[in-house]
């Protein structure tokens, strides 16, 4: 901190005050916590929700979607997710076949489906109390903020692939079609439709 400027340390303390009161409105919870799947825990129902949004991803970039978790839990969560018949883990041909990437099948689609479904509606009660030209004001900053912070996020992703040797993304590019612009950003995608509905 003690290398910014005197307008960013308040802009900070302005953030984080602000972060305390959205979280005091109830409106940081997870939009993807407690939803009605009984059999699944709230980190499963993430991956499902990840891969829905980048349809098949190198299990080094899930655990990182999923917070950085430890390679025998995310093992154990695939494990999980495969014997209910939601995932499949696919294995490269063309590189290393030590490299895996997972996807979902036609019943883990429907159930992302369906949680979708369920995180819309709550992001669309986070955005109704604004007006119409308001919520287009929020989303014109939030897509600006995600753009800077993306083109920060890509450079350290693949510094850190790099430095592992590994090359999963790559693979995944390799067999996969590229990803439509609005599956690389879920969020922003679903915030862009309920504000267009909500207008």
């Amino acid at each position: 901190m003690s290398e910014l400027s005197a307008e960013v340390r308040v802009q900070v303390a302005r953030l984080k005050n602000l972060l305390i009161d959205v979280a005091r409105c109830g409106a940081l919870n997870s939009p993807l916590g407690a939803l009605p799947h009984s059999h699944l825990d709230p980190m499963e129902v993430q991956a499902i929700w990840w891969l829905k949004a980048e349809s098949l991803l190198p299990v080094n970039i899930l655990a990182e979607r999923l917070g950085g978790i430890a390679p025998p839990r995310l093992s154990r969560l695939l494990d999980r997710l495969e014997h209910a018949q939601l995932v499949q883990r696919e294995r490269s041909v063309r590189h290393d076949r030590r490299r895996v990437r997972v996807r979902l099948t036609e019943q883990g689609r429907a159930l992302a489906e369906q949680a979708d479904a369920v995180v819309q509606e709550r992001m669309a009660r986070l955005l109704m109390p604004l007006e119409g030209e308001q919520r287009s004001a929020l989303m014109d900053l939030l897509e600006g903020w995600v753009e800077a912070l993306g083109g920060k996020g890509r450079a350290e992703e693949a510094a850190t692939s790099e430095a592992a040797g590994d090359s999963d993304a790559t693979d995944a590019n390799d067999d996969a079609p590229a990803p439509h612009p609005a599956r690389s950003r879920p969020a922003h995608a679903q915030l862009a439709a309920i504000t267009a509905n909500a207008a």
